[in-house]
């Protein structure tokens, strides 16, 4: 499966939130990053379009979900971003 990587410097935020801190609501995320509420919920919807992050009940407030990284799809990014860094770097002869 290919991952997208046309990601807004906020996606790539929320992103590196959830995979340091574990999962956290919208709220605690807006509130940890610094963004607005709005960016923070449409960098979520990207991430999950992605199947970078997942969504699941907070058993101890209902209303507050909990939004987990996919560890395993964040390596793979980074392991993609590396490959396409250094085949950036290689100079293609004439």
């Amino acid at each position: 499966m290919s991952i997208s990587v046309s990601f807004t410097k906020s996606t790539l935020i929320v992103l590196e939130k959830l995979r340091t801190d574990g999962p956290m609501c919208p709220a605690e995320l807006a509130k940890e990053s610094g963004l607005a509420m709005r960016t923070v919920t449409l960098a979520l919807k990207t991430l999950q379009s992605n199947h970078l992050c997942r969504k699941v009940p907070n058993l101890s407030d209902m209303r507050k979900p909990l939004y987990h990284a996919d560890h395993a799809k964040v390596r793979e990014l980074q392991r993609n971003i590396e490959i396409w860094r250094s085949m950036a770097n290689i100079q293609v002869p004439r």
